[in-house]
C-alpha cells in the first residue's frame, strides 16, 4: 500500500513540476513564418523566437516555446503550424 502511495505521490509530483515549468507565452499574430531563431544564455538557457509577415507586410517577432519553435518552419503559416 505505502508503495502504490508513493508512486502516485511521484507520479503527481512530476507532472505538477512539468506543468508548473512550462512557460506560457502570448500567441504571434497570423501570419507566414519568415524568420526563426535559437539563443542560448548561459544564465537562463534557450531562448526561441519567430518572426512573422502578416498579410499587411510588417514583421512581428514574440517568444515562442521549443514545441512551437520546432513545428513552425520558414514559409510556414503561424500558428497552424503549431497544431502538428
Amino acid at each position: 500500500m505505502r508503495k502504490a502511495l508513493a508512486a502516485v505521490a511521484a507520479t503527481i509530483g512530476a507532472v505538477l513540476a512539468l506543468t508548473a515549468c512550462s512557460p506560457d507565452y502570448a500567441p504571434g499574430p497570423a501570419g507566414t513564418v519568415s524568420d526563426r531563431s535559437a539563443t542560448y544564455r548561459k544564465a537562463d538557457g534557450w531562448h526561441y523566437q519567430l518572426t512573422v509577415t502578416t498579410n499587411d507586410g510588417r514583421h512581428h517577432g514574440f517568444r515562442v516555446t521549443r514545441d512551437e519553435y520546432n513545428h513552425c518552419f520558414r514559409g510556414s503559416a503561424y500558428p497552424t503550424c503549431t497544431h502538428r
